[in-house]
């Protein structure tokens, strides 16, 4: 099983943002997010950087066209990882972002894997999900 945490937000340009790590930057730097919470957010953040690998399509130019497409999801094993996320999704409904949990078992073709997650282009390259 995969899990995959989606969100909808609109920035304070007016435009549409998608992605949990994105609401997490958006209300870490926000001027309305307290302190202390702001502070969480970056010190999870700082774990992800340093327990999860971005995959290639994030950091590999030959990888650049799944960038649109490709969508990232969890291992239902990776119980750390979850819980971490579970942390952002508090202090982000605190601010009234909305953070939806998605599961499945095919997640389309996948391109990358490692020990906590994997990265796969959906069938319906379409999804926002």
């Amino acid at each position: 099983m995969y899990l995959r945490f989606i969100t909808q937000f609109i920035n304070d340009d007016g435009k549409i943002e998608r992605g949990l790590f994105n609401a997490l930057a958006f209300i870490q730097h926000h001027e309305l997010t307290s302190k202390e919470d702001a502070s969480k957010l970056e010190a999870v953040y700082e774990w992800f950087k340093n327990n999860l690998d971005a995959p290639e399509w994030f950091t590999s130019p030959q990888y650049r066209m799944h960038e649109y497409y490709a969508l990232s999801w969890f291992k239902d094993t990776a119980k750390e990882h979850i819980l971490k996320v579970n942390e952002i999704i508090h202090i982000l409904e605190k601010y009234d972002i909305t953070v939806e949990r998605v599961t499945t078992k095919k997640p389309g073709s996948i391109f990358f894997e490692d020990k906590f997650q994997i990265s796969a282009v959906s069938p319906n390259r379409n999804s926002v999900i």
